[in-house]
């Protein structure tokens, strides 16, 4: 069985699909599931809720280490 759990929220579908391309680039698995706004699906801006980030539970210590260098200045 695959077991999906939450690695982040973040604020808009711009900056959900940016993170899960980036986790899949390194060969994890990735998801986003969320609020998709007032203007609805295709919108990519800032949401109320925020989109959450999902990725495999065996792969949630390597998705959060890429997290950190995502989430680090410079």
């Amino acid at each position: 069985m695959v077991k999906w759990v939450k690695l982040t929220n973040v604020g808009s579908g711009f900056a959900a699909e940016l993170l899960v391309e980036r986790l899949r680039g390194a060969g994890l698995h990735a998801r986003s599931s969320g609020d998709v706004g007032m203007f609805g699906a295709g919108f990519q801006g800032p949401t109320a809720r925020g989109i959450d980030v999902f990725v495999l539970v065996n792969e949630l210590s390597a998705a959060r280490e890429i997290l950190e260098e995502t989430s680090e200045p410079g």
